[in-house]
């Protein structure tokens, strides 16, 4: 009998036993017998058949960053954050690009006051929310050098459903 496993739940991850959460998986699994047979394959699910996708327009307003340390032994001369744009589609989603503030403002607390703005296909589905993927870098001997400050996330899926819900 061919079954497909049970539907996916986040299991969050970390680096070894009794650390801090590094990060979460979703995961759909089932327990059977060996001579069990799934309807889909091992390799690949296509989630774009499986899940419902709306076009939506994503507008955020960078003001700044404070407090940023440098990695190594010089001070943060001019930080910016690269949006990983790529992070919320689909392996097999639309070609799209990532986007980055320009390095302009110097020092740890620098005002940055841009504008973003793109659309993108996400998931309605609240399990599948994506989140935006960030990284923040130092921009050093005009950008000959460009070293990782810092990484975080920006819970998109979640402000989408909260501003839905609101509206």
């Amino acid at each position: 009998m061919a079954e497909i496993p049970n539907t996916p739940r986040w299991h969050p991850c970390y680096y070894s036993p009794g650390t801090p959460k590094c990060g979460e998986i979703l995961v759909s699994f089932a327990v059977s017998d060996h001579d069990f047979v799934y309807s889909k394959p091992a390799k690949f699910v296509d989630l774009s058949a499986t899940v419902d996708f709306r076009d939506f327009e994503i507008n955020m307003l960078i003001l700044g960053m404070r407090s940023l340390a440098s990695p190594g032994i010089l001070p943060v001369k001019k930080a910016f954050v690269n949006f990983n744009v790529k992070s919320l589609v689909p392996p097999n989603g639309p070609a799209v690009k990532n986007i980055q503030t320009e390095p302009t403002a110097p020092g740890p607390n620098p005002t940055l006051n841009t504008t973003m703005k793109f659309n993108i296909p996400l998931p309605v589905d609240p399990l599948y929310c994506p989140r935006l993927a960030c990284a923040v870098f130092d921009c050093i001997f005009r950008g000959w050098s460009q070293p990782l400050i810092g990484n975080f996330d920006i819970p998109i899926g979640e402000l989408m459903l909260e501003l839905a819900a609101e509206r």
